[in-house]
């Protein structure tokens, strides 16, 4: 599913009703229904009170204010502007309603705002109908008022669209808004509704189908997605009972240097369990012992180092060797080769030569920082996987600058160097050089722990070795390695997890996607999902 910014979504809407020729009153009427749906669905209580806008947000809420009285419930309005300050489909709206027996509430301005706060002590809970996803200046005044009244009450929230006086466009807090315990989006979520701290006020988030087709998204819309079960399942290779070790890839772990030996070991047996048929470490010779009793099915090929304990420009040679004999078919550079010169020579210089796919990760990344040009020249897939501070780096931007633009930050440079990045942060976000981009809300803070992202190097490596081309190991890797850590966490909770767990998870997170795959159905609610039913999670 697309994750839109608010001019998308009005790109989206303005196609909808005047090429397709959808009325708006048809979407409104749609988005009101399943807000109600929602309702009926999780809160308890026949008491609603909506704060409506004068927007097409207000006018969403009053329809889900007419909804709700032919549901059954008691009904109070409250209108923040004039009735004659309504437009279009809003207006609409607000004329049928005039026909029901529900009553509506002016206030719209502070003197009145002591109405509000009665008839909110009175309701079980509140429909949150101000703004809509179109807001881009903090609140201010009255209207900033109207969002503390309602935090105030204590009771249940239900925000229209989006928390009012959120921005939709950025994780970012701009001033005042509304904490909601459920969010209802419309057609597509937003940005804000996904990444924090915004994302803290939203609640649970549903989404609901409001009858816009999809090929309209197709065409007015970025290729900027939700990373979901549907996204990644079938992608993994059949099985044939006629198979080799050979047939599932070669990997090569390339890294390790003194008090580093844990991260190519990790990487190595990511690699092994999300489905390689052979894994080999190349490792520094002065290092191996550590390697041969550290790792039982997992390959160690020794390389000289003169006793330095880490890799050399002098080392390249018999590593590029290795390769070219090893019936190799991916490989993964830079866990724990560490940030010596020396090194990160022998890093660039392999790039350069090698001409199978790669995952280039932790200092194999800093080894590129002044020569990104190369992977311009490969023409085998490439996969980088920094996290923030890494890609903050390379590129010179601030890690807040990174932060603040997370959803888009990578797009350019993936296109820019021809590879697929992987952007790791508690929102990882994965861009391809084709110009598509996935932001994964899997994972949990648990897994903000040493070696995680040298399971994921290890991982994206497997699936690369089996032939998965770059854009669907990196989408495929990143959700397997999260779904491990959030099953792990279930197990073993947040604070006690370790790398070397989201490795052990990695068959139940595996077994977790085929069972996905084997019941793949319609949805149980066909036009409306909740964020964790569509990532799979439900």
């Amino acid at each position: 599913m697309r994750l839109l910014k608010s001019s998308e979504m009005r790109d989206v809407d303005r196609h909808a009703i005047e090429v397709l020729g959808i009325p708006g009153a048809v979407l409104m009427e749609n988005a009101a229904r399943g807000v109600c749906e929602v309702i009926y669905r999780k809160l308890e209580g026949t008491s609603a009170l909506v704060v409506c806008g004068k927007g097409n947000n207000g006018g969403d809420g009053l329809a889900v204010a007419r909804n709700l009285y032919n549901l059954g419930y008691d009904v109070e309005v409250v209108l923040t502007s004039p009735v004659e300050s309504l437009k279009g489909d809003a207006k609409l709206n607000a004329q049928v309603l005039s026909l029901l027996p529900i009553s509506v509430h002016v206030v719209d301005r502070e003197e009145k705002l002591f109405e509000l706060f009665n008839l909110g002590r009175e309701a079980d809970f509140i429909v949150d109908a101000l703004f809509g996803t179109g807001l881009s200046k903090p609140l201010s005044g009255f209207y900033a008022e109207v969002v503390e009244v309602i935090n105030r009450f204590n009771k249940p929230v239900v925000s229209v669209d989006i928390p009012s006086g959120l921005s939709s466009d950025s994780g970012s807090l701009i001033g005042p808004h509304v904490k909601a315990d459920y969010t209802v989006t419309f057609a597509y979520p937003k940005v804000a509704h996904l990444f924090p701290p915004a994302c803290y006020s939203v609640g649970e988030l549903f989404i609901v189908d409001i009858s816009i087709p999809e090929d309209v998204a197709n065409l007015v819309a970025p290729d900027r997605f939700i990373l979901t079960a549907d996204e990644v399942a079938f992608t993994y290779p059949f099985r044939e009972v006629m198979s080799h070790k050979y047939t599932y890839g070669h990997v090569a772990v390339i890294g390790g240097s003194v008090g580093k030996t844990g991260a190519p070991a990790m990487a190595a047996q990511g690699a092994l369990k999300a489905g390689a048929g052979l894994v080999s470490v190349v490792v520094p010779e002065s290092l191996n012992s550590v390697f041969e009793v550290k790792l039982t099915e997992v390959m160690s090929i020794p390389v000289k180092d003169k006793g330095k304990g880490y890799f050399g420009i002098d080392s390249l040679p018999q590593v590029l060797s290795v390769i070219e004999r090893g019936k190799f078919s991916a490989v993964v550079i830079g866990p724990g080769i560490g940030s010596q010169e020396e090194s990160y020579e022998f890093v660039r210089e392999f790039v350069k030569e090698c001409n199978l796919p790669l995952v280039i990760d932790a200092d194999g990344i800093n080894a590129l920082a002044a020569s990104l040009e190369l992977l311009k020249l490969k023409e085998q897939e490439v996969v980088l996987t920094p996290h923030i501070g890494e890609f903050s780096r390379i590129t010179s931007m601030s890690k807040e600058e990174i932060l603040s633009t997370l959803p888009d930050v990578g797009l350019e440079f993936a296109k820019s160097f021809n590879c697929n990045l992987v952007l790791k942060s508690g929102r990882t976000v994965i861009s391809t050089p084709k110009g598509k981009t996935y932001v994964n809300v899997m994972g949990n803070p648990g897994m903000a722990t040493a070696g995680t992202g040298d399971v994921l190097a290890g991982i994206i490596g497997a699936l690369l070795g089996m032939g998965i081309d770059g854009e669907d190991a990196s989408k495929l890797g990143v959700f397997l390695h999260s779904l491990s850590g959030d099953l792990a966490a279930k197990d073993l909770t947040e604070e006690g997890l370790v790398a070397t767990d989201l490795i052990n998870y990695l068959p139940k997170a595996i077994s977790r996607l085929k069972e996905y795959e084997s019941s793949f159905k319609k949805p149980p609610y066909p036009f409306i999902t909740s964020l964790k039913e569509l990532v799979g999670e439900g």
